[in-house]
């Protein structure tokens, strides 16, 4: 319904994990939200969920969390390990960048410069 009406959907974790090492110093805020980020973006990849619904707009939040730093690490995995990751989308998830958008919010020059440099720029 979303690309059908031309809605942009906004992907913002919230059900981090919040027990075991997880329970100090804020981490699920710090580190468990950018994981969850991640996740979400991996899943709607490597789930076809593109490839299904190609004029979707999606925005995820906190910059794509780990993403744009693991992106060489994700698409290095999928062409290896095609067994575990391409099991439910066959395209290399190279091809989706610039095809989703995430927010600006990273709190840090270099870490802006990744996204964009990963991501691509859009004003």
């Amino acid at each position: 319904a979303a690309e059908q009406l031309n809605c942009c959907l906004f992907v913002h974790p919230w059900d981090m994990q919040i027990d075991g090492r997880m329970s100090k110093y804020w981490f699920p805020w710090l580190i468990g939200m950018p994981t969850e980020t991640t996740v979400a973006i991996c899943s709607m990849i490597m789930g076809g969920i593109f490839e299904k619904f190609p004029k979707l707009k999606v925005c995820f939040a906190h910059g794509g969390g780990a993403f744009p730093y693991t992106a060489g690490r994700i698409f290095h995995g999928f062409n290896m390990r095609p067994d575990l990751c391409a099991v439910d989308n066959k395209v290399d998830p190279r091809k989706y960048l610039g095809s989703f958008y995430t927010d600006s919010l990273v709190h840090d020059r270099g870490a802006l410069r990744l996204l964009t440099s990963v991501i691509g720029e859009v004003s």
